[in-house]
């Protein structure tokens, strides 16, 4: 049974509130439990986005849209009601305020929704940041057969140029973003202290940067997600990254599975990738703290960086001939070490019928127990150059091979890198034209014929920047081979560090004494 509220206390006590303060907390219960429940929780004037149903980050196009499409709806010919035409009139005034910029503006500084700060660190200038929305860059993926290559450089880009982007269509072939492409945006969002609207199984991914931040920084990859792919968009952004304040460098913290079969694995990475790397004035160490072989995830590294002013531009249009092969082959887990002595003696066997008259040293090893999990062998060789580039040719094992294919395999990968005369492994043509992209300066590269990865790269790095790329073929000749390469050359976009001081702004004090 319900309870009843008497009233005639009220009228005893001439309305004396105090007099009767159990009727008075049940009035008050009945008052607010007949309030919608958003009422309760929220009670805030309703702002022109709210009339026309968007967000305050919401583009000119959206806008206009939405507008059009109330319109259809409570327009005075379609809808006669005077609730209609009253809705109508509110459309049109805030349409009036938002369509354009410079009154929308205006708007946004008198609501508090103008000024939206990248960073908690606030500048030296002072100088409040421009709605990131008013510069946002649309771009339309469709037709992109290597969306997930395209998503993952623009994203780059627009990490270390600070610039807003919404992408739509993309990874529509594959049923929208891909987990694995999640990870990297997530990754990214956390070193810009930015914002990030999408999911996986979506096709729009709109991303506002802010501005970087320093400290560790931490990403999983996931059970069946790729460590080189957080590898490959992490890097980039790095040199641009404020000093660290409390620590020396700045940290990136990685889990996942570190050698997967056809992938850039760990020691790929920390062999190959990081002196080349260096070659545009950019220190990292690359540590291997952890191995985990598929199918297993638990693997770790750890990247080390100390942010530059800028990157350095690269000339490396002459390979020369083989000089030297060394390399290693490895064996992990229930794998017995002779495993990596017959790979290894393949390799030597196979390295001195190509190449009869070059110094050729393959040694064995086995991973520590603590140090790894799975079980897992593989090879990796470095062919050094006499004009000083570094080649390679890697292999890893994967369920039903033998130790002979596993051997054929990197030995061939190395043979394919030495005889098309470029000055880089085809593995490594994603990262060097997109650190070319973002020197200071022109630089040329030699490189094998392009696949279809890097051509997808420059293709994102030209829709998103001013920089173009001038890709010429030409043959070279080493030794009795003939091979097949392209020389890449791109004027740089010149990105700068601005935390950091410029090498020719350093002055010293010397005390002179008379």
């Amino acid at each position: 049974m319900g309870r009843t509220l008497n009233l005639n206390c009220f009228a005893k006590v001439k309305m004396k509130i105090a007099a009767c303060p159990r009727c008075m907390l049940a009035i008050a219960r009945n008052i607010i439990s007949s309030r919608s429940f958003h009422s309760r929780i929220v009670s805030k004037r309703k702002s022109l986005y709210d009339v026309l149903d968007v967000p305050h980050s919401a583009t000119q196009a959206e806008i206009k849209a939405a507008y059009y499409e109330l319109s259809l709806k409570y327009h005075p010919d379609v809808n006669k009601t005077q609730a209609s035409q009253e809705v109508f009139r509110e459309l049109t005034e805030a349409y009036g305020v938002l369509s354009n910029l410079n009154t929308r503006r205006e708007y946004d500084k008198e609501i508090g929704a103008y000024f939206m700060l990248r960073s908690t660190r606030k500048k030296e200038t002072g100088e409040k940041m421009l709605r990131l929305t008013d510069e946002m860059l649309e771009i339309d993926l469709r037709g992109i057969k290597e969306s997930g290559v395209f998503l993952s450089t623009i994203a780059t880009l627009s990490t270390v140029l600070q610039t807003p982007v919404r992408l739509t269509n993309a990874c529509i072939s594959n049923g929208g973003i891909q987990s694995h492409d999640m990870r990297v945006l997530q990754l990214l969002r956390k070193i810009s202290n930015g914002t990030l609207a999408a999911n996986t199984g979506l096709s729009t991914v709109t991303y506002i940067p802010g501005e970087p931040i320093s400290g560790n920084f931490f990403a999983e990859a996931g059970r069946l997600g790729q460590l080189s792919l957080l590898v490959a968009a992490v890097l980039p952004c790095l040199p641009f990254a404020p000093i660290p304040e409390y620590t020396h460098c700045n940290r990136v913290f990685l889990k996942g599975g570190t050698h997967r079969y056809k992938k850039m694995h760990s020691d790929y990475v920390q062999t190959v990738v990081q002196p080349f790397i260096q070659k545009f004035g950019f220190e990292f160490h690359y540590d291997i703290r952890k191995r985990s072989y598929y199918p297993f995830w638990e693997g770790k590294v750890c990247i080390e960086s100390i942010p530059v002013y800028s990157l350095s531009p690269i000339n490396l249009t002459e390979s020369g001939t083989v000089v030297k092969v060394t390399g290693w082959a490895f064996v992990a887990g229930d794998k017995p070490i002779r495993v990596a002595q017959v790979m290894s003696k393949e390799v030597h066997c196979l390295l001195k019928k190509e190449l009869p008259d070059v110094l050729v040293n393959i040694s064995s090893r086995r991973d520590r127990d603590s140090r790894c999990e799975g079980i897992g062998q593989g090879v990796m060789l470095l062919a050094e150059m006499s004009s000083g580039p570094v080649l390679s040719g890697t292999a890893l094992w994967k369920k039903g091979m033998t130790p002979e294919q596993v051997a054929n395999e990197a030995v061939r990968m190395l043979l394919f890198n030495v005889n098309s005369g470029g000055c880089v492994d085809d593995m490594l043509q994603e990262q060097a034209i997109l650190f070319m992209s973002l020197a200071n300066g022109k630089s040329s590269l030699r490189v094998a014929p392009l696949n279809k990865r890097s051509k997808t790269v420059i293709k994102a790095i030209e829709t998103f920047t001013e920089v173009r790329f001038s890709v010429s073929r030409s043959n070279i000749t080493n030794g009795s081979r003939t091979g097949r390469s392209v020389v890449i050359e791109c004027e740089g976009q010149g990105c700068v560090n601005e935390d950091i001081v410029p090498p020719g702004d350093i002055q010293y004090k010397v005390e002179s004494t008379v």
